[in-house]
């Protein structure tokens, strides 16, 4: 599918929901923890602004092509959504875990049947994956990751 689309606009525009999305859910941050993230967003919504300003200024549609099933998109961003509300109720391992299991399936089994045993060979890729971004968090970061159903 090819769309004639003002990119700028677009960007601009989505930068500034994002940054709205993420402006509210602050209630559990400090006084001290809140101002970078809250920089942050101020240059997003900066940036996005000038975007949006850029965009009625100087006009640069551009034809964007969009490959693959449009179903696909919708149901991987459903499921990022759903990993997101799932690390608070399950916690990240137990979530994680899920999640990329079932991405893997999903994703290989576009291109046909995935045997069980295929499955198999791929936990431990899943695993050691998880494990890494789990100890990258918890350790090298210092960020407390949900613990959910394990708490």
């Amino acid at each position: 599918m090819t769309l004639r689309l003002n990119t700028d606009f677009a960007a601009g525009l989505f930068g500034l929901l994002f940054a709205a999305i993420l402006w509210f859910p602050r209630e559990g941050m400090g006084r001290l923890s809140i101002i970078f993230p809250r920089a942050i967003l101020v240059i997003m919504v900066a940036l996005s602004l000038a975007l949006i300003v850029k965009a009625f200024i100087k006009p640069a549609a551009r034809q964007v092509e969009i490959e693959g099933d449009p179903r696909r998109l919708v149901i991987m961003i459903f499921v990022l959504f759903a990993w997101w509300y799932a690390i608070g109720v399950l916690g990240f391992l137990v979530a994680t875990a899920i999640v990329f299991f079932g991405l893997t399936w999903y994703l290989a089994h576009i291109e046909g049947p995935v045997p069980v045993r295929r499955l198999a060979q791929w936990a431990p890729i899943v695993a050691v994956l998880i494990g890494a971004f789990y100890l990258a968090f918890t350790e090298v970061l210092s960020v407390r990751l949900p613990s959910g159903i394990w708490s």
